[in-house]
């Protein structure tokens, strides 16, 4: 039996962070149902990376629910 890769589609939502307590809850809160992989705050860079797996979502509605809490600068579909 041989297992092949699928290939799913990425989204990748980064924003610049200035504010970060509670910061991750609200973001998880926010993205629950969605696929989320990845979801890492960096505190040198002072930014907030989402990836979010599948392609079955409107990306411009998940960025305007996140500029609601951390404003996105962008949108990327890998």
């Amino acid at each position: 039996m041989t297992l092949l890769a699928v290939e799913r589609t990425l989204t990748v939502f980064t924003a610049q962070v200035v504010e970060t307590d509670g910061l991750l809850a609200r973001v998880a809160v926010l993205l629950n149902p969605y696929d989320v992989r990845e979801l890492a705050l960096s505190l040198d860079e002072g930014e907030l990376r989402v990836v979010v797996e599948g392609d079955g979502f409107d990306a411009g509605r998940v960025a305007a629910r996140l500029a609601k809490i951390i404003g996105v600068l962008e949108v990327a579909v890998e």
